[in-house]
């Protein structure tokens, strides 16, 4: 299993895991084609957009090293949407 299928499915722990680092987050988005921006102004969030979700974005505050499981859950739904339009891969 790769590093990244282990970190998915660190994610898709019940309950929705409290433990988990942005920098995981982030790794596991952009393994799945997301592009990460930061919005000008000494934002905290990081905006994630992928090439074929027209429309779609996705929103993560970096405050430390966690997240909180409100962006877990998003993160998965995400992952899951570009899973299911490239065919359930």
């Amino acid at each position: 299993m790769s590093q990244i299928e282990k970190l998915y499915k660190k994610l898709k722990r019940k309950p929705v895991p409290s433990d988990i680092l942005f920098d995981e987050a982030d790794k596991l988005l952009k393994a799945h084609g997301f592009v990460q921006r930061q919005p000008s102004g000494g934002s905290s969030h990081y905006i994630y957009t992928h090439p074929n979700l027209p429309g779609y974005y996705l929103t993560i505050a970096k405050h430390g090293g966690k997240i909180k499981t409100g962006y877990v859950k998003a993160t998965i739904d995400a992952i899951e949407r570009v899973r299911e339009s490239n065919g359930g891969i």
